[in-house]
């Protein structure tokens, strides 16, 4: 699972980084991370993190959005390093990463 902490800036960056993330790997899911009504997300943000915690990009960090292939290219490494086999069939066409 990935975790997406944005403000209201970045709906429209949010649905299109799940929608190519599930499409590459079907078995992952993206969620927003939500307050939990005393904390909202952070003005600025767009964080998204591994459900393990690891930072995938930040942001608050790099000062941009990121684009979607950075987040691929992070999930790919973390997966590899983890000794998972996340593609599920969606695949990167043979095109890869990195």
């Amino acid at each position: 699972m990935v975790n997406v902490e944005y403000d209201s800036d970045g709906v429209n960056a949010f649905i299109q980084l799940a929608d190519v993330v599930e499409e590459v790997f079907p078995s992952v899911m993206v969620q927003e991370r939500e307050g939990d009504g005393a904390t909202s997300a952070r003005d600025g943000s767009f964080e998204v993190t591994h459900e393990d915690d690891t930072v995938l990009f930040s942001k608050l960090k790099e000062g941009r959005l990121p684009r979607p292939e950075e987040i691929l290219e992070a999930l790919e490494k973390k997966f590899e390093a983890d000794g998972v086999d996340a593609m599920g069939g969606g695949g990167l066409g043979g095109a890869g990463c990195g």
